[in-house]
């Protein structure tokens, strides 16, 4: 089955740090290379630049470039995505587009809090707005929401990223 699992939350919510400490610190994901994440069976495509990075359909294209570069066409993917709904930049919009149409499943991780928990994503409109993309498998990631200081939440949220990575990648 063709996977794709999205870190979703906006922009300096934390993504790329996220999707680098998954891949073991690596900071640059390459063209032509699959990447693996440590006790995860599968081998990923990864773009860690998301649509708030390069806005709507430059995003899509730079993902799709990347995915026909790459070993079998980016059988499963790792990307970073911002819930953005903005007409030029809609997450529903370019989800429901190639290169994302290839998939089986498309794994949108929530990130709730924002790191620092300054801030929060509002999961019902996200949620709700994203029943229009098939096969969108919504994760919570919120385990982190009663830990006190930055260390605790960083090793919760990450700690509910990889058992979920577990049961989707067994």
């Amino acid at each position: 089955m063709k996977e794709a699992v999205f870190i979703c939350g906006f922009n300096n919510w934390g993504k790329t740090e996220i999707i680098q400490h998954l891949f073991n610190g690596r900071n640059r994901f390459y063209h032509y290379w699959t990447y693996r994440i440590i006790g995860i069976n599968s081998d990923f495509t990864v773009e860690s630049h998301s649509n708030d990075d390069w806005v709507g359909e430059n995003w899509r294209i730079k993902v799709e470039e990347k995915l026909n570069h790459a070993p079998a066409h980016g059988h499963n993917l790792f990307a970073a995505l911002c819930p953005s709904m903005e007409s030029n930049n809609n997450f529903v919009d370019l989800l429901n587009k190639p290169p994302f149409l290839t998939y089986d499943k498309l794994h949108i991780f929530l990130i709730e809090f924002k790191w620092e928990h300054h801030a929060k994503l509002i999961i019902n409109n996200i949620i709700n707005e994203g029943h229009k993309i098939k096969n969108a498998n919504f994760i919570v990631i919120n385990t982190d929401s009663n830990q006190t200081n930055d260390e605790a939440r960083w090793n919760a949220k990450v700690g509910q990223i990889m058992k979920e990575l577990r049961i989707i990648f067994p």
